[in-house]
């Protein structure tokens, strides 16, 4: 069995790996200023950015080099999530329930990222946004909006596979389409609606660039999509500095599992643009076979601020996006609101319908 280690999560977060050259102290990636900075004296030190971002052959995902070394795989007690750190880093909570230890985990962190959005916005910054979205919750609590705490707020890498392929669709069906026609039924004429089905075979070309398939089940995918967009052209290649001062979260998503995710996808688009060749709208059977000329991946990592609220012992998880601030998640609802707003909709129609009467 795996040796445990209990870390206590409410000690001070400190960095040992990247010392100040002028004083000792842990320097931490600063978003404002794209660069290690020294959190006692205030020196900088600048983070070479390498923009010659390159996809790896599919191949690379079974022998990619590992996530090793310089870093440590943590894992919440309450809730499951698995974040990596810098070996020697100590965090202050659990981003996702807000929970005060975690468990060291004795283990590979597996594959390591080539691939990260810096962050471009501070914790300061997100705290506020965030602050600002929970209070416009028109259907929260007014008791819980007066006195919002943030349990926590947390800057975190979440991981992303991203797929490339160049493929051909081979296929055969029988697919339909829907069609009228005018009978006559006891001296009346109607119109009726049929399906006319009729068989295809053919081959098709596709290349799709940056199929995007989480790699965290931690992460609320709906939230993700919301705070969305990022800006795809900052990304860089992946370098440790950036997760000083920061965790990223652990992908729980196997590569090989994501690209079959991925690889449905395509399957999902040419069958819509098979119908759409045809001009069919019903599906008999439809075989399709992929043929990958070339397909590639890469390892990415967005940045995003995950904080969490409880109110009456529930916890709420919000995202904020590291780049431009947009907020979205989960607040407390006050079934009241809801249940008002509700009667006052009945009672308009109800009005409206006795006005038109």
């Amino acid at each position: 069995m795996a040796e445990e280690q209990i870390v206590n999560f409410d000690e001070k977060s400190e960095s040992l790996h990247y010392k100040c050259p002028s004083c000792g102290a842990a320097l931490t990636f600063d978003p404002e200023k794209q660069a290690l900075v020294c959190e006692h004296c205030g020196t900088e030190q600048k983070i070479e950015f390498d923009s010659d971002v390159k996809e790896r052959s599919f191949e690379e995902l079974f022998s990619a080099e590992g996530w090793k070394g310089d870093v440590k795989v943590i894992q919440c007690q309450n809730c499951g999530a698995r974040e990596v750190l810098q070996k020697n880093q100590i965090s202050a909570t659990c981003p996702f329930c807000g929970s005060a230890s975690v468990v060291e985990k004795d283990e590979m962190p597996g594959v390591k990222p080539d691939t990260v959005i810096p962050f471009k916005i501070d914790e300061e910054v997100a705290k506020k946004s965030c602050i600002k979205w929970l209070k416009g919750r028109f259907f929260s609590p007014s008791a819980f909006k007066k006195n919002i705490k943030l349990n926590g707020l947390k800057g975190c890498y979440v991981p992303v596979w991203t797929f490339d392929s160049d493929c051909l669709a081979s296929y055969s069906g029988r697919l339909g389409r829907t069609r009228t026609r005018t009978v006559v039924i006891n001296g009346k004429t109607t119109t009726q609606t049929y399906v006319e089905y009729f068989y295809v075979s053919g081959q098709m070309d596709g290349f799709y660039n940056d199929i995007y398939v989480s790699g965290s089940s931690s992460v609320n995918q709906k939230f993700v999509g919301k705070v969305q967009p990022f800006d795809i052209n900052e990304y860089v290649r992946y370098d440790d500095k950036f997760l000083a001062g920061f965790m990223a979260n652990h992908y729980d998503v196997q590569p090989l599992d994501a690209w079959k995710n991925a690889e449905q996808r395509i399957r999902n688009d040419f069958q819509t643009r098979i119908m759409n060749r045809y001009g069919a709208s019903h599906v008999d059977f439809l075989d399709i076979k992929l043929s990958h000329v070339s397909k590639s991946f890469k390892y990415l990592m967005l940045p995003l601020y995950i904080s969490a609220v409880k109110y009456k012992n529930k916890v709420y998880n919000q995202y904020t996006n590291g780049q431009t601030g947009k907020v979205a998640g989960k607040a407390p609802l006050s079934w009241l609101k809801i249940g008002l707003v509700s009667l006052l909709g009945i009672a308009a129609i109800v009005a409206l319908y006795l006005l038109l009467m």
